[in-house]
């Protein structure tokens, strides 16, 4: 342990202690030895204030892990920069806090990312390494209209499939799953949307996600030629973009789970709750970096110093 790694996190504000230390010095014990005990005692007290730590690799912390999959499949179209978001915000800036709040709230689960635009794509395998799933979050933005082709929100269906049929034959195979499905359900490419049923048979439990409103909202994309972000024109208008709840509670029905509207009162929270109660884990000893207290090394001697005051003043009285 070096001197130079150990942090401080205080308990009480540091000036707010300067001060409490300065009027306990101010009253001034009588004599030498009883006041040098004194100044003591207060340093013991502000060091021990100052919650010294110090970096370890071996903190013991207890863990709970959900033994569980998890699919979160994304809508990445263009259509889900539609800014009909409270303040303002695109559904996929929506998208990526609901998910967030699903990672937070499912300890241990695997997660695997699929995205949709022109084509899918498995962004993780399953995994528990947060940091990794929200890198995958973040890296998802719509293609721009010059490169997008029309949107089908089944065109996942296949690989879906493949990606539940592996997780079901790992050796895992015992971990139920459970698929999450955002999406504004707007299909744009003139095709029939393909049914999801021969999916459910994979799943235990989720939830289709939806996004956006009815009287919809406009779409702007960043350009890198261009360097600013462009709206979506659609002949001489802004293009607007609305939620199709209709395809996406067809798809919920298909699956045989629940379909939220993520504009109002969602019901996520109690579908995570639901999941969590299900599949619910034993807390297990987990190590990992973090920092030791050592304040409690300065407790002894003040507690010493203490007592023997205290013994003091008995006797004299």
């Amino acid at each position: 342990m070096r001197i130079m790694d150990i942090i401080f996190n205080p308990i009480i504000p540091v000036p707010v202690m300067l001060i409490f230390c300065v009027v306990l010095l101010v009253f001034k014990r009588r004599g030498v030895t009883p006041y040098i005990r004194q100044i003591i005692a207060v340093i013991l007290l502000f060091i021990v204030n100052l919650r010294p730590m110090y970096p370890s690799d071996n903190i013991t912390v207890k863990t709970s892990k959900l033994d569980l999959k998890v699919v979160v499949v994304i809508d990445d179209t263009i259509s889900m920069l539609g800014d009909d978001q409270p303040g303002y915000d695109t559904r996929i800036d929506k998208v990526r806090e609901d998910v967030r709040y699903i990672v937070e709230n499912l300890p241990g689960a695997k997660f695997s990312i699929i995205a949709f635009n022109n084509n899918v794509h498995v962004l993780t395998p399953f995994t528990d390494s947060v940091p990794y799933i929200y890198n995958a979050l973040d890296s998802i933005y719509p293609l721009s209209p010059t490169y997008a082709t029309g949107t089908n929100i089944s065109s996942c269906v296949g690989t879906l499939e493949d990606v539940l049929d592996d997780a079901n034959s790992e050796e895992e195979a015992s971990q139920e799953v459970v698929l999450f499905f955002l999406s504004d359900g707007e299909n744009t490419d003139n095709n029939r949307m393909r049914s999801f049923t021969r999916l459910a048979d994979y799943l235990s439990g989720g939830a289709v996600m939806g996004y956006g409103t009815e009287h919809g909202g406009h779409m702007s994309y960043y350009s890198q030629l261009q360097g600013t972000n462009v709206t979506v024109m659609d002949g001489g208008a802004e293009a607007v973009t609305r939620i199709n709840e209709d395809n996406l509670e067809s798809i919920a029905l298909d699956m045989d789970i629940q379909y939220i509207n993520m504009s109002g009162n969602s019901g996520l929270e109690s579908v995570v709750q639901g999941i969590q109660e299900m599949h619910e884990a034993e807390p297990e000893d987990d190590t990992r970096q973090g920092y030791v207290d050592i304040y409690y090394f300065f407790m002894i001697p003040l507690a010493i110093l203490i007592a023997y005051e205290f013994i003091s003043l008995k006797r004299r009285g």
